[in-house]
């Protein structure tokens, strides 16, 4: 509780009316504090931050810790992630305020075996470079297109085990699916010969490094993540953009989007 008084300090004149003390209870007003803070901790509904959650190798000792990201030339798949830029500008274009993704890629090194020179003559002549459609099915056939038909091209032996294991389960080769624990059962031991088949090295796969350039949105690099795991990838990265990569994204976009 708390008041205000006023004092003429003892100087009151003779004859002056005495004034009255004004006395002000703020006690109310705390316990109203408290009521309001009280009430906005158990409505407020925290905010978690978006992160993304990507599985990386474990950190197990190696003998060649200088190899550890390195790929052959026949397995190496390099996949960039842009946007759709204005014709003849470096600007990004947008359609209904979205911007639209952009994918291009390449196998082995840039430039290939040859490289790729220095001189604009060379570059545009040795650039492996290509372009492709984004994440996209045939509407009549079902079939994959862009660049999910290249990712199942290039891990074909890896799909046609994991297919086959798929319909061993939906036949109840795995145990049967009648009950809730025979599916779990079933779905464990799915889940155990397949990781077998992703890490039998007798199988040609390949190695994804994802890249993007920054007008990339993020949409676009999670959607090409949630790829790699829908068809099996079991060995990718992302890693950052070259100079040659870079090169080679200019030296396209200059010849085709004029």
């Amino acid at each position: 509780m708390a008041e205000v008084q006023q004092n003429d300090g003892g100087k009151g004149k003779k004859g002056h009316q005495k004034k009255m003390q004004i006395r002000v209870d703020f006690t109310p007003m705390v316990d109203m504090n408290m009521l309001l803070i009280t009430f906005f901790m158990l409505c407020t509904t925290m905010i978690k931050s978006q992160t993304l959650t990507i599985a990386l190798p474990s950190n197990e000792k190696v003998d060649n810790v200088e190899n550890m990201s390195q790929a052959s030339e026949d397995d190496a798949v390099t996949i960039i992630l842009d946007a759709k830029r204005k014709p003849g500008t470096m600007d990004v274009d947008t359609v209904n305020g979205k911007v639209v993704p952009v994918v291009y890629y390449y196998f082995g090194k840039p430039g290939g075996q040859a490289g790729l020179g220095t001189s604009p003559e060379q570059i545009a002549a040795n650039n492996n470079l290509q372009e492709s459609e984004f994440l996209s099915n045939d509407e009549k056939t079902m079939k994959a297109r862009g660049i999910r038909a290249i990712i199942q091209e290039r891990n074909k032996d890896v799909l046609t085990e994991i297919n086959a294991l798929k319909k061993k389960y939906q036949d109840g080769g795995f145990g049967s699916l009648e009950t809730k624990d025979g599916r779990e059962k079933a779905q464990a031991a799915y889940d155990e010969a397949a990781s077998k088949v992703r890490k039998d090295e007798n199988l040609k796969k390949p190695v994804i490094i994802i890249k993007s350039t920054p007008q990339a949105s993020f949409g676009s690099l999670v959607s090409v993540l949630d790829e790699m795991q829908i068809n099996s990838i079991s060995k990718y990265q992302i890693d950052n953009m070259t100079k040659a990569d870079s090169v080679m994204v200019i030296d396209y976009q200059n010849r085709h989007h004029k």
